[in-house]
């Protein structure tokens, strides 16, 4: 028996339905019918799914569990929670906001007066009691002209992310994090893959364009909460140190030096131990060759790109005319950049030619570009909109690379990325750009094997389901180019 052999045989016992009559709609054997209640065989096609499920009369919301139903049977349990997770991941990414502006009052006086001079440690009996001192230490460290801030927990805390995601320094202001991975793929209660659940929860953090550093090491532990670790979590600053259950419920608060400054020592211990999983760095104007020269490395190693965007790639059609057209010449060393990001961008369109370069993007990701000649792949600083003209020329190269079918759109659920998304899978690195709140571009490097494996897999694994087939992309893309006809 499987999920989707199970949920065929009670809708078919339920609706009443026979199924003889069922077979012979789907032009089916009957037998073939049994065997898909049995769980001995699954249907081929989606489509098939699909009517199965109108001849049943099943609602919309029914439809669609049958339909998820067969791909968990036909993919396997995990990989499908993984798909769905990283489903998530991409259509969930945090769009750039504008964080609220924190009033840097200390606030370390209300804990100095809880503490006494004879008492070094304060206990906090629930959660309340530690989301109010964790709330008070980072503020506090985060007035200093030099803050720091160390964290070792899993990524778990909502309070204290959305409390990082949102807090500007008045000063410097370092956080480490370390926190495990898993060996092999571990999920939440709501069957989310722990690594993806951890990376969603700590992107908005990212998006604050904080010093932010994270320190990783394995465990086969899905959670401290599965041990009898006492205090296992610890929140240290310069002045207070918080130790806490994983599940924030009670925790003891420090101020006394000595004791501060072991579990600094400790702190540091572990971090030498740990591994890094990422690697962040800007896309800035003054140092576009450095970005240039990371995209050739991650290269070197790639037999096959694919990218992922709210809307089509735009700069391998950029030609050498093209690109001195709408270049900001403002740019320091415009001419060089010129020709590093021809050469670049020529190597796109042959990666392309020889079926080497997928793109994978939305109809709905097309709007910015088709109504103002913009495109986010880079910022809009280093060049000037395209004319309706320049548009025009850019999709008919889409549309005949549609055709082809290395361009390709996608359909439910991905059809709404985050429009703050942009991920590349080249050889052994999978990179996000992204804008911070402040409208910085930065570049998220993953590095981590298994999360750039599940990332690899999703990719080259796509499934055909979720992308138009070529010759609709391809009619898409024309009607875009009718549109902007009409409204030259």
């Amino acid at each position: 028996m499987s999920v989707f052999s199970d949920m065929l045989r009670n809708y078919i016992h339920e609706k009443d339905v026979k199924v003889g009559a069922l077979a012979h709609y789907c032009n089916l054997e009957r037998s073939t019918v049994y065997k898909f209640i049995n769980g001995k065989r699954e249907p081929m096609s989606a489509e098939l799914v699909e009517q199965l499920a109108y001849f049943i009369k099943l609602t919309p919301l029914e439809t669609h569990h049958l339909r998820e139903a067969w791909k968990m049977t036909r993919m396997g349990e995990d990989a499908y929670y993984i798909r769905k997770s990283i489903d998530h991941f991409l259509c969930d990414f945090p769009n750039k906001s504008t964080p609220p502006s924190y009033d840097f009052t200390p606030s370390h006086v209300n804990l100095t007066k809880q503490l006494s001079f004879t008492q070094n440690c304060l206990l906090l009996n629930s959660r309340q009691a530690i989301d109010s001192s964790v709330h008070q230490i980072l503020l506090s460290e985060a007035a200093k002209p030099n803050g720091q801030i160390a964290l070792f927990l899993q990524p778990d805390y909502p309070f204290l992310l959305h409390l990082l995601s949102t807090i500007q320094p008045a000063g410097s202001l370092q956080i480490d994090h370390i926190f495990s991975l898993n060996r092999t793929a571990q999920f939440t209660d709501a069957h989310e893959l722990y690594e993806l659940y951890y990376l969603r929860n700590l992107f908005p953090v990212y998006m604050n364009k904080l010093d932010y550093h994270i320190h990783c090491f394995y465990t086969n532990e899905i959670s401290h909460l599965q041990n009898l670790s006492a205090l296992p979590y610890m929140i240290l600053t310069s002045e207070f140190a918080i130790t806490c259950s994983s599940d924030y419920q009670t925790g003891i608060l420090y101020q006394d030096p000595d004791i501060l400054q072991a579990l600094w020592n400790l702190f540091h211990s572990h971090r030498d131990l740990c591994q890094p999983a990422f690697q962040t760095f800007p896309i800035i104007a003054d140092d576009l060759p450095s970005l240039f020269q990371f995209v050739a490395n991650t290269r070197a190693s790639a037999n096959l790109i694919i990218n992922i965007q709210p809307e089509a790639c735009i700069l391998p059609f950029l030609r050498l005319d093209l690109l001195k057209d709408i270049f900001n010449y403002d740019i320091p060393g415009a001419d060089s950049v010129i020709a590093m990001a021809d050469a670049l961008f020529s190597n796109n369109m042959q990666l392309i030619n020889d079926g080497k370069f997928i793109i994978y993007f939305t109809e709905y990701g097309m709007t910015r570009f088709l109504q103002e000649g913009l495109f986010e792949e880079i910022p809009p600083t280093f060049y000037h909109p395209l004319n309706i003209e320049q548009r025009i020329r850019i999709l008919r190269e889409i549309a005949q690379c549609c055709h082809n079918g290395s361009y390709r759109i996608l359909k439910k659920p991905l059809n709404h990325l985050s429009e703050n998304l942009r991920m590349c899978l080249c050889g052994n690195t999978c990179s996000l750009t992204y804008q911070t709140n402040s409208g910085d571009h930065m570049c998220f490097a993953i590095t981590e094997p298994f999360i750039l494996q599940i990332f690899q897999k999703f990719l080259t694994n796509m499934d055909p389901d979720v992308y138009y087939k070529p010759e609709e992309a391809e009619q898409i893309i024309k009607h875009m180019i009718e549109q902007l006809e009409t409204n030259k």
